[in-house]
């Protein structure tokens, strides 16, 4: 109803007659802030922009491909704006519209950065009003995410579920949560690992550790700790109590609802 009413306020028009714009004409990320983990070069980062979120925040343990990600997505032709010169810092979430890069982070240190930053805005915002709770928690949902991402990521880090976890208290409370990786099986043995490492030579030998690969049973059985996991970690950390429900979209990904 809100929606309904700020649109009723504000309509949209496609540009070509002037008439205002159906929502099945608008973007499919129309109005969303999307956080894509494990950005890497940047490709589905970029998507989730031409897709029509409002702002898309990329991170990365890696500076280096975040720098390749920054040149692929910022050249003069691409038409993709750069918003790494707004916010209050090089490590801000906020960003209101464009596509934000974040290097030399993991995402636990960005759960842990945004729950920190979130923690000083409450203390300005008690020092300037009596009764902040409403706005506070307002406030802090517009800085969480409608959708994160984390595809083909949990197969390269050392503990999965703190991902998971850290991802999950970044999310906002009606947010989805998107994990894909490859299934461990000897078709994946041969086709990521044979083919891809060591014939073809797409990918660097050893990329992937095959025993790091997870069956959609396995990641299930993360998400349900990420359910039931307590205050532990950075999730506990948010006060992002929300329950969650998986349901499974493919062999080798879930969505969290």
């Amino acid at each position: 109803q809100q929606q309904q009413q700020q649109q009723q306020q504000h309509p949209r028009h496609d540009g070509h007659n002037g008439t205002p714009a159906s929502p099945s004409s608008l973007p499919l990320l129309h109005g969303k802030r999307v956080l894509d983990i494990g950005c890497g070069g940047g490709l589905l980062t970029e998507s989730m922009a031409r897709l029509g979120a409002s702002s898309v925040v990329g991170v990365d343990a890696s500076s280096h491909v975040v720098e390749v990600a920054k040149r692929h997505s910022f050249h003069s032709g691409s038409g993709l704006r750069s918003c790494d010169d707004d916010g209050d810092g090089e490590n801000d979430t906020t960003v209101e519209d464009g596509i934000r890069y974040i290097g030399g982070m993991t995402v636990e240190e960005l759960a842990n950065h945004h729950w920190h930053y979130s923690q000083r805005r409450r203390r300005r915002r008690r020092r300037l009003s009596e009764n902040p709770s409403s706005e506070t928690n307002n406030r802090d949902n517009h800085e969480l995410f409608d959708v994160v991402t984390a595809l083909e990521i949990i197969e390269h880090v050392p503990d999965p579920t703190s991902l998971l976890r850290s991802a999950v208290s970044l999310l906002r409370p009606d947010g989805i949560l998107f994990v894909s990786t490859i299934n461990r099986t000897w078709k994946s043995y041969g086709m990521a690992i044979v083919a891809a490492e060591y014939i073809s030579g797409k990918v660097p030998v050893g990329t992937h550790d095959w025993n790091r690969f997870w069956s959609p049973d396995e990641v299930e059985r993360m998400v349900c700790d990420v359910e039931h996991g307590g205050d532990s970690g950075s999730g506990g950390a948010t006060g992002h109590e929300e329950k969650y429900v998986m349901k499974q979209v493919g062999l080798s990904g879930m969505v969290i609802q």
